[in-house]
């Protein structure tokens, strides 16, 4: 069964899957419709039926799943990963320990954030990915009107 939905949908930039944002926009307001609010657990079990619309967005083969999920810790993994260290101030200071250095953004390449911060190209795609990510937030949740003073008080900090 295919739910039309109340609201008009799209993908986020970046993610592209072979599926009308609409129709998973429509399956997942049926959710929340049923079950009061959607989690990432009922939207599975949804999914599972072969006749669920939304069936295809997701691996079934377990060999396959399996080995992207453990893909997905080790990236979790390395992206919490944090150097720690004294600053000037006398404080301890935590600091992301490996960041990813690669420009093209399904291809991540992780090196040690000191290293990579004196090579420029790699600096370069580590301040580019920074700035989409910032720009993306600010796209995300331009709605939120308390947002703008946030940023401004961000901004103020960054420049001390």
């Amino acid at each position: 069964m295919v739910y039309k939905p109340k609201n008009r949908y799209s993908w986020g930039e970046g993610f592209k899957p072979n599926m009308d944002a609409n129709i998973v926009g429509g399956v997942i307001e049926q959710i929340e419709a049923e079950a009061g609010c959607v989690t990432r657990e009922n939207f599975l079990d949804y999914s599972r039926s072969k006749d669920a619309p939304t069936h295809s967005l997701f691996e079934w083969d377990n060999k396959k799943a399996a080995e992207k999920y453990r893909l997905q810790q080790a990236t979790k993994t390395i992206g919490n990963l944090r150097i720690i260290y004294i600053s000037p101030s006398n404080e301890e200071v935590k600091v992301k320990a490996f960041v990813n250095t690669s420009a093209i953004k399904d291809s991540p390449a992780y090196e040690n954030i000191q290293d990579a911060l004196k090579n420029e190209s790699k600096r370069n795609n580590i301040l580019n990915r920074i700035k989409g990510e910032l720009d993306s937030f600010i796209i995300r949740n331009r709605h939120i009107e308390e947002l703008a003073d946030m940023l401004i008080d961000a901004g103020n900090k960054l420049k001390k």
